[in-house]
């Protein structure tokens, strides 16, 4: 009698095995850090570490529920697609990461200067610069106009303007990931803990967000960033630390209603271990209040990423978009397309990301008809 099972699928057989495959991935990853730690040189920079630490948990733990639960990704997904400004964003945000993966490769070093080509306007724009002539004596009005080498033009220091927006777009995206990825972590893990635990626990962990709440959370940023230095990784370090009150919050009450549901009250004394009740109900449950809540605390991050670049806290061997920004501020009658483009821009992601967030938002609240 021959065997009328479908075959197993790739995405089945991680679904099956996907603990193992995890730990193993991870022990790999350990291994690799170990050995980067161990020699003089750098393998790979920090942040990449912390990007295939969040690719290996997105692997693992974010897409194989979507495969699993295909029925329900599909009923969010048309509701998502009903919020047209929200596929709007989506779509800018997915032009904007390709740019900052592949524009690195097709465009010129931003931080190479050229003061022969300085201050050039962008294609279809010219500027009147003033300049001595050596020979006569006086000083002559020259007219420049933008060039196709440089397209969008270049700043005060000859650099490259696209290349400037590129490199930008790979610094808020860094900074808007990964620091949204560390805010998140420490809010979910101290919502959840403070809420099915609760008394004391409870109360010494609200307190204590309750007095990370009242610091202003731009200020005790920039006191960190100057006290401990500049570099990017550490800015990303010190916006995640300090940016997870508002999570940890929401999840808490999120999680607080969860805990007298029917299903967990079974699950209990059904003999459910306090950590299966924690990852089977609790963390799954909230899952939509984390989406949202990740979506729309990007673009508040990616801001305050360019305001500590605006005023000169930023990684200066990076070119942000804060930072050419503020070098633009400067040549604003002059030179306008230094500060518009990036400003632009700025405007454009946060914009996609609120947008974004809001689709998403509707999405999942059972109440809204969009």
């Amino acid at each position: 009698m021959s065997d009328s099972r479908p075959p197993v699928t790739l995405m089945e057989l991680v679904l099956r095995y996907r603990r193992r495959i995890f730990l193993l991935a991870f022990l790999l990853y350990l291994v690799l850090l170990g050995v980067d730690l161990a020699t003089e040189g750098r393998i790979l920079p920090p942040t990449a570490y912390a990007y295939l630490l969040f690719l290996l948990l997105l692997l693992f733990y974010a897409l194989p529920p979507l495969y699993s639960s295909r029925r329900l990704t599909r009923y969010y997904w048309e509701r998502t697609r009903r919020h047209r400004l929200a596929l709007l964003g989506l779509g800018f945000i997915f032009l904007l990461v390709a740019v900052a993966l592949v524009g690195p490769f097709l465009t010129a070093d931003p931080t190479r200067v050229n003061f022969k080509e300085k201050s050039l306007p962008p294609v279809g724009f010219s500027t009147e610069q003033f300049t001595f002539d050596i020979t006569t004596g006086q000083i002559v009005t020259k007219e420049t106009p933008g060039t196709w080498s440089h397209p969008l033009g270049t700043d005060g220091e000859g650099r490259d303007m696209v290349a400037m927006l590129v490199s930008g777009a790979r610094v808020s995206l860094q900074v808007g990931l990964l620091a949204t990825g560390i805010a998140i972590f420490l809010g979910v893990v101290l919502g959840i803990v403070s809420a099915y635990l609760g008394g004391w626990v409870d109360n010494a962990l609200m307190r204590f967000t309750d007095i990370m709440m009242t610091f202003p959370f731009f200020l005790l940023l920039i006191f960190i960033v100057y006290r401990f230095g500049q570099s990017l990784e550490l800015i990303i370090l010190a916006i995640g630390l300090t940016g997870w009150t508002g999570t940890a919050r929401l999840v808490r009450s999120e999680a607080l209603s969860l805990r007298t549901r029917d299903f967990v009250v079974a699950a209990r004394a059904l003999g459910a271990s306090g950590t299966r009740i924690v990852f089977r109900h609790l963390i799954p449950n909230t899952v939509s209040t984390i989406i949202v809540i990740a979506t729309l605390s990007i673009p508040g991050i990616i801001v305050a990423e360019s305001a500590l670049s605006f005023i000169g806290l930023g990684d200066p061997t990076v070119a942000s978009w804060g930072r050419t920004l503020s070098a633009g501020q400067r040549a604003l009658d002059t030179a306008w397309w230094i500060a518009v483009e990036p400003g632009i821009v700025l405007f454009l992601t946060v914009l996609a990301f609120n947008f974004l967030g809001d689709g998403m938002r509707d999405a999942f609240d059972p109440r809204s008809e969009a």
